[in-house]
Order: structure tokens, then sequence, then C-alpha cells
């Protein structure tokens, strides 16, 4: 088959609101060689009759529409859930191709080192950074973020809250389902295993928080770990204090993909903002932190802030905040001195209010500069 299947499984991932990575128009090389590392021939083959989640297919629809062995598909099949290389529950005859965030990270779900994973790291490095991809994995070509930071509940003063949507507990006991797992974070896993971590020394790899039937795969899978909503605040309460930023897809929805835990040196989202100038990745929380008069200039917050928001304006004698820099996560509150340093309300874009939405605008704010 050589390459031209990984180019035809390509051309199928392709459907998802972010498109694929291409060079000057043309698929990216070192994306095909970066599927090749997931996929053996057999399995690309299948793939490319297959439909990118949410949308999911059975096996018998599979091999009708590839005029092929329905039995010699499932067995295929079998193969690519055990992997996690397909998503939905094949016990329920659901099958489709991953999203991106699953492709991109699919050799950095266990810490130790395996076969391709160092290969695959390199071929990331080439097609997401050097060649650009970050860009449109953070934000649409019209700019419409992929994620929201998510603030710290206890950071808010009562009289400022409006949706408790937005606030991190009750992110969790919102979610439509009772099944959480806990799983590995690939970025900080990535970096550790490239051996350029540069927060190995100030957080720790962690986990990001994976609701209902994904995340119940990754435990299937002995990848995760499965957990109560109410260990799930606890542990995400951790990572807060630890410096952690909360950030999740751009949706109220009650099912996310994916809560995550981020540092500024390693997440894919993060990075946009703190190493290459993207304000448009990731749409901050309506709040900013602001400081009372009794703020004594200790600086603490300052050092905790993630995105630079934060400085001494010595002719107002206090902390302020730089509202477009600042994400508001209320990270920085958790080390004020004198507990004067709240989030208060700044109205910001409105998060989208399903899932589904935030993937039709991707869509179709990307069309432009997809092929057809």
């Amino acid at each position: 088959m050589g390459k031209s299947v990984y180019y035809q499984l390509a051309e199928t991932i392709e459907r998802n609101p972010f498109g694929i990575p291409r060079v000057k128009g043309e698929i990216s090389e070192a994306f095909i060689d970066f599927l090749s590392l997931i996929y053996t021939p057999a399995e690309a083959e299948l793939g490319r009759h297959l439909n990118v989640y949410p949308m999911f297919k059975t096996a018998a629809q599979i091999a009708d529409h590839a005029n092929r062995d329905l039995d010699e598909d499932k067995a295929i099949l079998d193969g690519i859930h055990a992997e996690y290389a397909a998503m939905g529950l094949p016990q329920n005859d659901q099958h489709a191709l991953p999203t991106m965030f699953y492709i991109f990270n699919f050799h950095n779900r266990y810490p130790e080192i395996r076969e391709n994973d160092l290969d695959a790291a390199a071929l990331y490095q080439k097609f997401f950074i050097e060649e650009g991809f970050y860009h449109r994995y953070e934000n649409s070509d019209e700019g419409t973020p992929v994620f929201r930071t998510i603030p710290i509940d206890r950071s808010i003063e009562v009289e400022q809250k409006v949706m408790t949507s937005e606030e991190a507990h009750e992110r969790i006991n919102s979610l439509d389902t009772d099944f959480v797992a806990l799983v590995p974070c690939p970025c900080r896993t990535r970096t550790e295993k490239m051996g350029i971590r540069e927060c190995h020394d100030t957080f720790p790899i962690g986990a990001c928080i994976i609701p209902g039937d994904n995340g119940r795969k990754f435990v299937e899978l002995g990848l995760g770990k499965g957990v109560t909503k109410e260990q799930a605040i606890k542990y995400m309460d951790e990572m807060q204090e630890a410096g952690l930023v909360i950030n999740s897809d751009n949706s109220l929805a009650p099912d996310p993909i994916v809560i995550c835990l981020c540092c500024g040196c390693c997440c894919s989202q993060m990075k946009g903002r703190t190493r290459w100038g993207n304000l448009k990745a990731i749409l901050p929380a309506s709040f900013i932190p602001v400081a009372g008069d009794d703020c004594i200039k200790c600086k603490k917050c300052a050092k905790r802030c993630l995105v630079d928001a934060l400085a001494i304006d010595e002719a107002a004698g206090k902390m302020v905040v730089d509202p477009e820099k600042c994400i508001g996560c209320g990270i920085c509150t958790l080390r004020c001195s004198k507990d004067t340093l709240k989030l208060h309300r700044y109205e910001r874009k409105k998060p989208f209010d399903h899932i589904l939405e935030l993937g039709m605008a991707l869509y179709k704010e990307n069309k432009e500069t997809m092929p057809s």
C-alpha cells in the first residue's frame, strides 16, 4: 500500500474542525509519517472509511461502505480500539476516528518511553511547531478560541457570580456523567520524555480530567484512573494550589471532551499566549483580579501568573492587571499575602452553549483555507 493509504487516511481525518497540518497547501510529510507510527497500513486502509468523532459507524456500515469482509474488519477494529486509536465503545459497536487531541497525544499516555515515542515527538515538533499547525489548533482562522479558561471558585466574590457553569467546581459537578477519569497529562509527558520539560522542578506531570465514555475507555485500557466527582474536585484544587491553570473546551455544555490542568511551557494551548504571542489562544474567563487598598506589593501574585499579566503600579500603590493578557484563572489570588486580591467580573465573549456549536463554528471559519 505504501504511503498512499496514509494520505487517504489524512484526507478523512481532515473532516474534523481543525483540518490537518499542511505546508503550502500540501499535506505535511511529517504528519503522514506521524500517522504511520499509529496505524498499520491495514488499519489505515480501514480507518479511511470511518467518520471523525463524534460521528460513529457500526462495523457493518464500515464493511458495506468499503466492500470489505465484516469479520476481517471486526478483527482490525478490535486492534485499533485496543490501542485507543479509534473512539467509541466497541462493545456498543461504536467506531470513529479520534479527534486531533487524541491523535496528537497518542504516544503520551504512559510515563515510560516506548518504541516510536521519541520519533513521534520529533515529528510532532516538526508539523505542530515548526510548520505552524499550532495556530489552527489554538483558534480558528477567524479567531475563535478552541479552549477557554475556568476560574477558581473560591477567588470569586459572591456578588460577582453570574453563571455557575463558569466556575471550576461546578464544571465537575454539572457533568452529565458520574464517570470521571484522571489521565496523565500528554503535554508534560511529551516534554518529559524528550528531556525538555522546563517545569520539571515546579509542577508534577499530573493528569487531565476526562469524563464519560472517553474517560471510561482510558481506564479500561489501563491508561487512566477512575475517580468520583468529589475526588476530581479535590485533585483539581490541589493542582490549582500548585499553580496550574484549568482550561477546557470553549463551551458551557455538561459534556466536555477534556478538562486540562495547564502549565505555560508545555501546554499546546497555553503556549499560544506564553510563547507565541497569540492572544486569541484560549478564551479568557469573564473575570480579572483586582487588588484591594491594603495590597502590600509583595509581588507573590505576579510570580504565580503564567501569562505575565500583573505588575506593580507605583502611582496606585498596588498590583494592577493587564486585561489583554489576563485569562481570569485566579491562580494569582491563592498567594495573596493579605487575601486582598479577588476576582471581579470583567465581561468577555461568552463560550458556546454546546460543544457541537463550537465544532461547527471552527469548521465554518476554517473552511475557506481547507481544500474542497
